[in-house]
């Protein structure tokens, strides 16, 4: 007699389904727009014109912070795999990277904790906030990098120990700032438990070997050298916290599935699980995310950077809200260059105490002209632009005595830009 499909059974190939429906949404798109997308698509654009132009990979991008920024802040894996593909796919490359990164680590976790191949809880697995979230907002560098992580669990638990330190260096490589804490997580939870605790452990620390340069690039990035104490913590608890349970999940399952069968709580555990997605939902913006699947890259910079007022070359300070940073990349690859990184705490959105403090940014920054966009000021709503308007009528001829000068060049309903002109430091005084 034939066995009629269970519940669970049935509840899996749902969500096993909904993956492959949304991955397939993002995969029309040319540039999948979402929170944390465009810089994949930044970055790979310059990386892959340096390695095809110059036959190498680069290691700075200038047109980023101000001259300060690194080509690969993270993501050298999955964006030199995306760079090297690039002249056939055109953006596409990234795209396509992005969904490959989330098969692999949904892969990767059933092959890990091969436990979760079972009714109710391989449906659970499937619905992991880290998972969801990390396609949907476009963490790129972050899929790949749990991928690698969770596939050398698998290759350790399987006896391949050479695989899994290769995996694990790779992993830590990619994105030393998120994985880095969650793989030290999984080792020392795992220490307790191995019997091989001296191969372990020489294991973990060959990875760290090469992870060390890519440590040491973040240490550097203008985004957390620029950062304060209190921004860098509060940076680091509201992203690795989340993202760990791409680990402390499958983690928890296993923990339950030991104690219960699920018969008794796996409708229950997967409705945690969806009710942990729900609470997630509003702090992590998924709403915008998900809405990304239908949305086309907002094309209003295109009509700045091919007119007259655009100049190749200068340093832009990019004050705009909703686009998730499109007109930034559209920007940069018109030839222009950008005050600050890709990062939302690079922009510095905040007011100014005074007009000093202001002046000393954009020197710092060597900013020569400001872009004001009017859906920034109705939503930072920040004293910037009041700032500017007031040094800006003062013309050209009052700087002021700080020495730096501000031209209303145009005003567009949309945006208003600002030309900065510094005297040379010791007229400041004057």
């Amino acid at each position: 007699m034939r066995r009629q499909p269970r519940l669970s059974d049935l509840l899996t190939a749902m969500f096993g389904l909904g993956w492959l429906i949304v991955m397939a949404r993002i995969l029309r798109h040319r540039i999948f727009v979402s929170h944390d997308t465009l810089i994949s698509y930044a970055h790979v654009w310059y990386i892959s014109m340096r390695l095809w132009h110059d036959h190498r990979l680069p290691m700075a991008m200038p047109s980023l912070s101000h001259g300060a920024a690194f080509a690969y802040p993270y993501g050298f894996v999955p964006w030199t795999i995306a760079a090297a593909v690039r002249p056939a796919l055109g953006d596409r490359a990234v795209t396509v990277v992005l969904v490959v990164g989330a098969g692999a680590l949904i892969a990767s976790t059933f092959l890990a904790f091969p436990e979760l191949r079972r009714p109710w809880w391989s449906a659970a697995a499937l619905a992991n906030p880290a998972m969801v979230s990390g396609l949907l907002i476009g963490q790129l560098p972050f899929l790949w990098a749990a991928a690698g992580l969770l596939g050398a669990v698998a290759c350790w638990r399987r006896g391949h120990r050479r695989w899994a330190t290769i995996l694990l260096a790779a992993a830590q490589v990619t994105h030393i700032g998120v994985i880095g804490p969650i793989a030290l997580g999984v080792v020392m939870f795992g220490f307790r438990r191995e019997r091989h605790r001296r191969e372990l452990v020489k294991a973990y620390m060959l990875s760290l070997v090469p992870a060390i340069p890519a440590a040491v690039l973040v240490l550097r990035s203008p985004v957390y050298s620029e950062s304060t104490l209190a921004l860098k913590v509060w940076t680091f608890v509201n992203t690795v916290g989340p993202r760990s349970l791409v680990v402390v999940l499958p983690l928890a399952l296993i923990a339950a599935m030991s104690r219960w069968t699920a018969s008794k709580v796996g409708p229950a555990v997967v409705i945690a699980v969806i009710a942990l997605n729900a609470a997630m939902w509003g702090p992590l913006g998924m709403t915008t995310a998900w809405h990304g699947m239908d949305r086309a890259p907002d094309q209003r910079m295109q009509s700045f950077v091919h007119s007259s007022l655009f100049h190749p070359g200068v340093t832009y300070r990019i004050l705009r809200v909703g686009d998730e940073r499109v007109g930034l990349y559209q920007l940069l690859r018109a030839g222009g260059r950008s005050d600050a990184e890709f990062f939302p705490e690079s922009v510095l959105r905040r007011s100014w105490p005074s007009e000093e403090d202001y002046v000393a940014m954009l020197r710092s920054r060597h900013v020569d002209e400001v872009m004001l966009w009017a859906n920034y000021v109705r939503v930072a709503r920040t004293n910037e632009g009041e700032l500017l308007d007031r040094m800006a009528s003062r013309g050209l001829s009052g700087c002021g005595r700080f020495g730096v000068c501000v031209r209303m060049i145009a005003d567009d309903p949309s945006y208003r830009v600002y030309e900065i002109k510094a005297r040379p430091a010791r007229s400041a005084a004057t």
